[in-house]
């Protein structure tokens, strides 16, 4: 073999042994390209999500806000899916409870991305985005102190009623999220100008972004579902418990007595405008990392012996179980049998035969506040 010969040959032998780690470590790294799905696969699996209202996909603005939701650079929606293992179902129970639709929820995707804080330049807040004027009207508090808006269970019931209503007046869902979007009266003089209460006819005389809401709607359900499909994995976030409040305190001393940080108080809890919990008869349910409930409660109460009851609590249903299982009210309130209750007149003031009974009666008492 000649020199020339051998150089070509080491020349070849060295391209390859560069060529072929620079292959496979772009193979490697590469995003694998979810594939582009046609207007009839998109609508087929839309279907399969049994949405209150028709799901032909045959516009651009729906398929580019499905690229937008789970396109490259997911993170926002990875960041949403997270808060969706936390709200929804929160959603879904008052969306059962008004009798409503569970794809509902679906809707304060669109309308917030899931983020409890959101406030639009047109100042609509929350999970549900909600106007000012109509969250009173809703009967919910927004004020410089609260703006329940941005409480989860507040908002979204009072959004179920709002979808309900709309639902009532206008029946085909399509002009019912136009109602929500825009408003009824926005709603109900296009259908004058339509002649028609059909949606496609009605649509014309609705403004641009109440034209595409329902797309956003749809897009947003499809995201929802078929996230798994396009690389994107929830992000966890931590859980929370709630709690009661009932007087005023600042979030500040309740983090600091109760070994939490202020911020991810102040941040769980944005509905507290000004960083206290005003004093109210009925309470403010305070939300708390998982965990902390039971600290929160002992400083809150000074003890940890109190019964808290939640304010959704089916009572009737509650007291036919009781009954059904023998429960015993004055043994779980008292921590003691009936028969070792002494009832006499006292000839002292209540504070010593309060004192006295806790003292000398009630020696086998216990906790059950954690139960």
């Amino acid at each position: 073999m000649s020199k020339l010969q051998r150089a070509c040959y080491l020349w070849l032998l060295l391209n390859l042994l560069v060529a072929i780690p620079t292959t496979a470590s772009a193979t490697l790294s590469s995003p694998v390209k979810p594939t582009k799905r046609t207007e009839a696969q998109l609508t087929n699996r839309l279907q399969r999500l049994d949405l209150p209202l028709p799901t032909t996909v045959t516009d651009a603005f729906t398929q580019r806000k499905i690229e937008d939701y789970l396109g490259p650079g997911g993170r926002n929606t990875e960041r949403m899916l997270g808060r969706a293992n936390l709200y929804f179902p929160v959603f879904e129970y008052y969306l059962a409870k008004h009798e409503l639709p569970a794809s509902l929820k679906y809707l304060a995707v669109a309308e917030s991305m899931l983020v409890p804080g959101a406030v639009s330049s047109a100042r609509a807040a929350g999970l549900w985005q909600l106007m000012p004027a109509t969250a009173r009207e809703m009967g919910l508090r927004v004020d410089g102190t609260v703006d329940e808006r941005l409480d989860i269970h507040r908002s979204t019931e009072a959004a179920v009623l709002m979808l309900k209503a709309l639902h009532g007046e206008f029946t085909d869902w399509n002009l019912v999220l136009a109602a929500y979007n825009a408003g009824g009266g926005r709603v109900r003089r296009a259908i004058r100008a339509a002649g028609s209460d059909m949606y496609d006819e009605v649509k014309a005389y609705l403004p641009g972004e109440t034209q595409r809401y329902v797309a956003a709607y749809l897009a947003a359900a499809y995201a929802v579902n078929y996230y798994e499909d396009h690389g994107l994995i929830p992000h966890e976030l931590p859980g929370t418990e709630s709690v009661r409040v009932h007087h005023r305190i600042s979030l500040a001393k309740l983090a600091r007595e109760c070994n939490i940080r202020p911020a991810t108080l102040r941040r769980i809890n944005p509905m507290f405008v000004q960083a206290y919990i005003p004093a109210s008869a009925t309470g403010y349910r305070l939300r708390v990392p998982a965990g902390r409930k039971s600290a929160v409660q002992r400083f809150l109460w000074g003890r940890p012996n109190l019964v808290e009851l939640p304010a959704e609590e089916n009572l009737e249903l509650a007291t036919t179980l009781a009954q059904e299982r023998g429960f015993d009210p004055v043994r779980m309130l008292l921590g003691v049998r009936g028969d070792r209750l002494i009832y006499v007149t006292p000839v002292w003031s209540l504070e010593q035969l309060r004192e006295r009974l806790l003292l000398e009666y009630f020696d086998d008492y216990r906790s059950f506040a954690s139960l």
